[in-house]
């Protein structure tokens, strides 16, 4: 698939998306606003998509129409995800997204963490990327339910510990808020587990 192509396509995906959310959130005026600011974003990412070519290769088409359809919500939260990191000057591995089917910017969001929204990964690297992948993947397969039911999940896993009856104590000790959280509820909600283990059956 053509690489402008491409990036025109994501790029209206997200201003369409954007319009969409304000119209349910505040009707017309809603509508317009929020197609209005995504468009603001809209443009970066589509310019990104063209430039770094994610859909060159096999399967490429099939990625696209997909992301700018069943995944558009998750598009468009990638899209903004790329555009508040792009304005922090996190700046866009063009090398590596090209033929990836997703977005590399360099630099992530949270110390020894990388983070993927959409199709946008900030701050992966060759040793964690197929973790990363498997997020693209839950997104384009779950379409407008992968962010809700990841939402829910933290949330649950926040107010209910239901992961102390099955985690490995010694492993995962919780001593603190922030070990709550980091050694807690992030590696028992479901997106997590299920990441997890392909990226540790694939480096066996």
């Amino acid at each position: 698939m053509g690489a402008a192509i491409a990036g025109w396509v994501q790029g209206m995906a997200t201003a369409g998306v954007g319009a969409v959310v304000g119209f349910l959130a505040a009707g017309r005026v809603g509508a317009a606003v929020g197609g209005a600011l995504s468009g603001v974003v809209a443009i970066p990412f589509g310019r990104a998509v063209a430039r770094g070519q994610p859909y060159q290769g096999p399967g490429g088409l099939r990625r696209c129409i997909v992301d700018a359809t069943w995944s558009a919500l998750n598009t468009w939260a990638g899209a903004l995800f790329y555009g508040i990191l792009r304005l922090r000057g996190n700046p866009l591995d063009v090398d590596r997204t090209r033929g990836r089917g997703s977005i590399w910017l360099v630099h992530g969001v949270v110390p020894r963490y990388a983070t993927t929204i959409g199709m946008v990964k900030a701050g992966s690297n060759e040793r964690i990327d197929r973790h990363e992948e498997v997020h693209v993947l839950q997104a384009r397969l779950l379409g407008p339910l992968y962010l809700p039911l990841v939402a829910i999940n933290y949330v649950i896993a926040t107010l209910v510990p239901y992961w102390l009856l099955f985690s490995d104590r010694a492993s995962y000790s919780v001593d603190s808020v922030a070990a709550y959280f980091e050694r807690g509820v992030y590696p028992h909600v479901w997106h997590e587990l299920w990441a997890y283990r392909v990226s540790r059956r694939h480096s066996s």
